[in-house]
């Protein structure tokens, strides 16, 4: 008699992107397809309508703000872009500083630290962005005594990075939240590939 074997599924962590019109997405590229791993990944929007991208991506969301049940969720990823139709998103803002009062680790890249910084999340902690100083000031929202112009700035569970540092933003965000292998970050530094190598070794 055959005893049929029963699955277990263990639950994974989950993680949220938040997308809008206009966003860019090669800044998210590695820091989602390395979340992936180890993380079910949702887009959340304002809305339930498609979001087209820099490039011209169509992207459908899986969830509206107003669905995203904030305790499901460990991380949050918001790429930059034309901030024009969040600019005054005051929901949304609302929505992120209650994410970030729970503790939970939150990346902004380029001009996506603009969302945190109307979320008062920047407040009292070093930061960068891809804004220059007059258009920070002109937006009114940063601590210009706070900006940092580094790659990658981290501050307990908040992240923001340059959105030329996209690869090391993607990596560090990934390092907050689990344990990456050196060959993987290695790959998307564009070191090497083990995989090739140790493919390459044994013929």
């Amino acid at each position: 008699m055959k005893i049929r074997q029963r699955r277990i599924r263990v639950a994974r962590s989950k993680a949220l992107l938040f997308i809008f019109e206009g966003y860019c997405e090669f800044e998210i590229s590695v820091a989602i397809a390395m979340l992936r791993t180890t993380h079910d990944l949702h887009t959340v929007a304002m809305t339930d309508k498609p979001c087209r991208s820099e490039s011209g991506l169509n992207t459908l969301p899986d969830l509206t703000i107003q669905q995203g049940v904030l305790d499901d969720y460990d991380v949050l990823v918001i790429p930059g872009g034309d901030l024009a139709p969040i600019a005054e998103a005051e929901e949304l803002f609302e929505w992120v500083a209650q994410f970030a009062e729970r503790g939970k680790v939150i990346g902004a890249i380029c001009s996506g630290a603009y969302v945190l910084a109307k979320a008062n999340v920047l407040k009292n902690r070093p930061y960068t962005v891809t804004l220059a100083e007059e258009q920070r000031n002109f937006l009114g929202c940063f601590t210009e005594e706070n900006f940092k112009y580094e790659p990658v700035v981290i501050h307990n569970h908040i992240i923001t990075a340059q959105g030329h540092a996209f690869v090391e933003f993607g990596i560090k965000l990934n390092e907050m939240v689990r344990d990456v292998k050196p060959e993987q970050s290695d790959f998307y530094r564009g070191i090497r590939n083990a995989m090739m190598e140790k493919n390459i070794a044994q013929s």
